[in-house]
């Protein structure tokens, strides 16, 4: 078998930590500094540069099915993507690594032990109108910010 060069991509001033294909072969994700590169595989090109992590992005993966993918980052959050490459559902972890926070796209977010066990569900007014786009915790205290509103726990 005999390699052939089919695109070349450089990536200046970030490091590639991770990539992943896309189960069929058609995508290329790469995690490269503080976002997720979308590659189109057949001629190269980017089809979109993915923002939402507000730090390194480690680990990208697609889920078998090809219909999501994840991507993990120093900020202690995980980010599930769809196919239609939006943000669906953010995890991100208290400091003590005590309690989990996953925010999701119906607008609730819910705050589980390291067990998994939900501990705290908060429904944000408006349901699926109201996503939650970014959820953070406060590493000097035990509040929770998420989207543009404040809930102290």
């Amino acid at each position: 078998m005999r390699a052939v060069l089919a695109w070349k991509e450089t990536i200046r001033d970030q490091c590639v930590y991770d990539l992943a294909f896309k189960p069929d072969g058609s995508q290329l994700i790469i995690a490269a500094g503080f976002q997720v590169l979308v590659y189109d595989v057949a001629d190269g090109s980017l089809i979109q540069p993915l923002k939402g992590h507000k730090d390194l992005v480690y680990c990208v993966a697609y889920a078998k099915d090809g219909k999501r993918f994840a991507s993990g980052s120093a900020d202690k959050s995980i980010i599930i993507w769809t196919s239609k490459l939006e943000g669906i559902l953010k995890y991100t972890w208290t400091n003590d690594g005590q309690y989990l926070a996953l925010g999701m796209m119906n607008g609730v977010v819910s705050i589980r032990n390291k067990n998994g066990e939900e501990k705290v569900k908060i429904e944000r007014p408006g349901g699926s109108a109201s996503p939650i786009r970014s959820i953070a915790w406060n590493p000097s205290k035990f509040v929770l910010i998420h989207y543009c509103s404040i809930q102290f726990i």
